[in-house]
């Protein structure tokens, strides 16, 4: 019998890739469409555009405070005013402020006696300055 022999071999297609491009040397002028920057007095070019930002904070100091002292007393759910709890509280009216030189004064609304909501007032207008100035 007579052998059968396969033997196989790899095709070898032709270069399909195209080939790098050859460099070649301008002709004539040789600074012929070449871009020149150039600049004058030979310092670099610079754009005509700034930015600039500035931020400062102050932190003004109380000098005084004019103040009312009150006396809120409890009042429950149903509406009665408790005369034996009460909180005694400092209300300012009017406050003080040094920012370096210029003096600023805010005027704030004074506390009203309302003896229905247990609001009485003890004593208005009274003055206290900043003890550290």
């Amino acid at each position: 019998m007579a052998g059968l022999e396969v033997v196989v071999r790899p095709v070898v297609f032709p270069n399909i890739r195209p080939s790098p491009a050859q460099s070649q040397a301008p002709a004539g002028d040789p600074s012929k469409d070449i871009a020149v920057i150039k600049g004058s007095n030979g310092r670099h070019i610079d754009l005509p555009f700034s930015w600039t930002i500035s931020s400062s904070t102050s932190r003004p100091k109380e000098v005084k405070r004019r103040y009312d002292v009150a006396r809120v007393y409890q009042k429950d759910d149903d509406g009665n005013v408790n005369q034996d709890n009460f909180v005694d509280i400092e209300v300012a009216n009017r406050m003080w402020y040094d920012d370096g030189g210029i003096e600023t004064r805010y005027s704030y609304t004074k506390v009203k006696d309302d003896p229905e909501n247990g609001i009485e007032i003890r004593k208005t207008n009274q003055i206290r300055k900043n003890p550290v100035l």
